[in-house]
């Protein structure tokens, strides 16, 4: 029950924060994850389409099979011969498939890394304007702040690589377990991405990792909120919507982090007034 409590308080924060955003003089953080996103897209596509026809390119040899070597051919054989013929094309496409689901992970989580002075710098902001608190600014800090961001989302893209491939090899020899393992790596991936946003108010408030990490164990509900929503709202279908996507989601999914920590925070605190 606390667990959906929470995911619906932080799924709704995430709306909430527009308006923060727009009222507290936040909004020029909207342009900076377009700018940066397009140009991943376009390196992550230059790279597919390189890659993958060097690859099939590489292996196309080894799969041909010489039509006239074969006599009287059976169905096999023919299904050999078409598939010789087409081997390049087949194999291009399997690769850019492959390739193109494991590079929407690692583009999701680079953008995380390369957003991350600028995520860590809107959550300060927020937190200021919101709380009335002030933190003083610090070239050190924001370099530290910077480090624990991309180690954090090195930390969270290899742990849901981890679960991919453990899932991937659950659904392969078990396929109607599929219906259970799809669902839970969306969650679980939801997670991660959550965590990543929250850890900025962890980092901030001088929590050690492992204190970030048991925190947001506790509080998972609000972490699988915000990461479902940043995922919905980067996959609007049209190309507009993919551009709002990418200019809203990030800042959003920042700035409703910092209220579920406030609100962790403060139940935390009302909780030890209750116990002296």
């Amino acid at each position: 029950m606390k667990f959906f409590t929470q995911f619906f308080k932080g799924f709704g924060y995430c709306f909430k924060s527009l308006s923060i955003i727009f009222d507290k003089g936040l909004w020029p953080f909207l342009f900076i994850p377009l700018i940066v996103c397009i140009v991943l897209i376009i390196l992550s596509f230059y790279g597919i389409y390189s890659f993958s026809s060097y690859i099939a390119d590489y292996l196309k040899p080894y799969l041909e099979v010489d039509a006239a070597t074969i006599t009287n051919p059976g169905l096999i054989d023919s299904i050999r011969i078409f598939l010789s013929a087409k081997a390049g094309f087949i194999i291009n496409l399997i690769i850019k498939i492959l390739l193109g689901l494991v590079s929407g992970t690692l583009v999701k989580y680079t953008l995380l890394m390369v957003l991350s002075p600028f995520l860590a710098l809107l959550s300060e902001k927020a937190d200021e304007k919101l709380h009335n608190t002030h933190f003083k600014f610090s070239v050190k800090q924001l370099l530290i702040d910077i480090a624990r961001g991309v180690l954090m989302s090195l930390r969270n893209m290899f742990l849901e690589y981890f679960f991919i491939f453990i899932f991937m090899l659950v659904s392969v020899f078990i396929a109607p377990l599929s219906v259970v393992t799809i669902p839970l790596l969306f969650l679980i991936s939801c997670y991660f991405v959550g965590f990543n946003f929250f850890d900025y108010n962890s980092e901030r408030y001088k929590l050690r990792l492992k204190e970030s990490s048991k925190l947001a164990s506790q509080n998972r509900g609000y972490l699988v909120g915000i990461g479902c929503f940043y995922f919905l709202v980067m996959h609007i279908p049209t190309f507009v919507g993919t551009v709002l996507g990418i200019a809203f989601g990030p800042a959003m999914a920042t700035v409703a982090a910092v209220l579920c920590f406030k609100e962790i925070e403060l139940a935390q605190s009302n909780t030890n007034s209750v116990k002296v």
